[in-house]
């Protein structure tokens, strides 16, 4: 019966941090596709260890703030950055070693959708205290979840 618990606490754990990784990258590609149809440019970043930002903008004097909490749906003690050694990063990734923050966008640490879809290429990552994951965006705003495991992000 120990055993069982066990495992299935484990379980959990993993769907709770896989289930974040995932809301992240649907929350991006949502966004991307809104602004493919609306003409809107949207910037996403960290605004404390498990809350980021969204701004639209609308028009230069017209800006729309949202903020989304990491797991707000799923639960779990999820955090943006990565925990334990890390030795590699994914393909999306502009550092060579995952940032404290969490966001691996160059120059200012802002995710950036621009209206024709296209993106600031760069990684965002997260932990819950055991695993890694990441989500990666490429310039034409491919979205990729990937996990770390055995030293490499599948």
């Amino acid at each position: 019966m120990v055993i069982a618990i066990t495992n299935f606490a484990a379980m959990q754990r993993r769907a709770r941090i896989n289930a974040a990784a995932q809301a992240i990258a649907q929350d991006i590609r949502q966004f991307r596709e809104r602004s493919l149809s609306g003409s809107i440019n949207y910037r996403v970043k960290a605004i404390d260890s498990r809350s980021y930002e969204v701004e639209k903008v609308i028009r230069p004097d017209s800006t729309l703030i949202l903020t989304r909490r990491l797991a707000e749906t799923t639960g779990g003690n999820i955090r943006f950055g990565v925990v334990g050694n890390v030795v590699s990063v994914p393909p999306e990734a502009n550092n060579p070693s995952p940032p404290a923050s969490g966001f691996d966008f160059l120059p200012t640490g802002v995710l950036e959708i621009n209206p024709r879809g296209g993106a600031t290429r760069g990684v965002i990552y997260i932990n819950d205290g055991f695993q890694n994951y990441a989500v990666g965006i490429n310039t034409l705003g491919r979205v990729r979840v990937y996990r770390y495991s055995n030293a490499t992000w599948n």
